[in-house]
């Protein structure tokens, strides 16, 4: 039996969230055939670590036709003009999130998938979370009852956010809503549904982590869904006392995965609280796996364009609340 072929695959943006899928490319058995940073160091950094083809530009290596499929990991702002540029070569696209940085961009990467027909994948990773699934079949399997609340708080410390790109609004279209709040949205879609109604308050604030910043660093979302669940997704980069956290609750039951020691904890009525079993799994690497199937024909994306669209929306929304 012939082995399945494996795709040339290009990383843009080589730092922070790249690395992960850098590693998660090499899980799957994949050294990268070309890698882009703006960053000289992080460039020959990566391309010392994984090989490839280093490239200073993103749409160089794009030009280059060297590749199957791309990770685009960059910064929000670059988001857009790279996907687009790599759907119109043909290049399947995996894209960090968030989708764009405004919701024009984020229309008109929509309308190139469209046209081109080209792979795309929005990196939505918590999709790909073991126990985020396990939870997911609990709600579609009616084991909780009709769903009536969701919270979600994805908060820690960020140190020296003050002095990185995620703190430049123009670059990261946000604060920790667009970088963290941003899966939070994806999720309660993914568990609850669409919400009909959105809310949020935000705020930023001098203190001893560090000077107030020019986005937010602190914020809260409140969602109904048309079926009526109500949402609380919580975030925060100055809250050192961490909390990464899913709980849904329904007229049947009530469960809580927690991050933090990878567990998924349920009640049904009238019962006690207990660990559901979930298999190990890493998220990122599972979603590059996912990824290679869409691209040989084997599976369709978990996290559309679509889904990556309607949360630009809702965020926008919850921005202009």
């Amino acid at each position: 039996m012939t082995a399945a072929p494996n795709p040339r695959v290009g990383i843009i943006g080589a730092g922070g969230i790249g690395k992960t899928h850098l590693s998660s490319w090499a899980a799957n058995g994949i050294a990268p055939t070309a890698i882009a940073d703006a960053n000289p160091d992080t460039l020959a950094s990566a391309v010392a670590e994984h090989g490839g083809q280093a490239y200073a530009s993103g749409l160089d290596l794009i030009a280059s036709g060297a590749v199957d499929l791309i990770s685009i990991c960059t910064p929000p702002a670059f988001h857009a003009d790279l996907a687009v540029a790599s759907l119109d070569a043909g290049i399947g696209v995996l894209c960090e999130k968030p989708l764009a940085t405004t919701i024009g961009d984020a229309e008109r990467v929509a309308r190139t998938v469209e046209r081109t027909g080209t792979l795309f994948a929005m990196g939505f990773c918590h999709r790909y979370q073991p126990h985020i699934e396990a939870l997911k079949a609990m709600i579609d399997g009616g084991e909780l009852g009709v769903i009536r609340e969701f919270r979600n708080r994805f908060a820690g410390h960020l140190a020296s956010v003050e002095q990185t790109w995620f703190s430049n609004p123009e670059i990261a279209g946000g604060g920790v809503l667009a970088d963290t709040s941003i899966h939070s949205i994806d999720l309660f879609r993914y568990l609850v549904g669409d919400p009909v109604h959105i809310h949020a308050l935000t705020s930023s604030c001098e203190s001893g982590l560090g000077p107030s910043l020019d986005v937010e660093d602190t914020g809260t979302i409140i969602l109904k869904s048309s079926e009526g669940a109500l949402g609380v997704l919580e975030s925060s980069w100055r809250t050192p006392v961490g909390e990464w956290v899913v709980a849904v609750h329904g007229t049947g039951g009530s469960a809580i995965v927690d991050y933090a020691d990878l567990t998924l904890r349920a009640c049904t009525k009238g019962g006690d609280w207990a660990d559901v079993a979930v298999p190990d799994g890493d998220r990122f690497v599972r979603e590059i796996a996912a990824f290679i199937a869409c691209w040989r024909g084997e599976d369709t994306p978990r996290a559309t364009i679509g889904d990556g669209l309607a949360a630009t929306r809702i965020l926008d929304a919850a921005y202009r609340a």
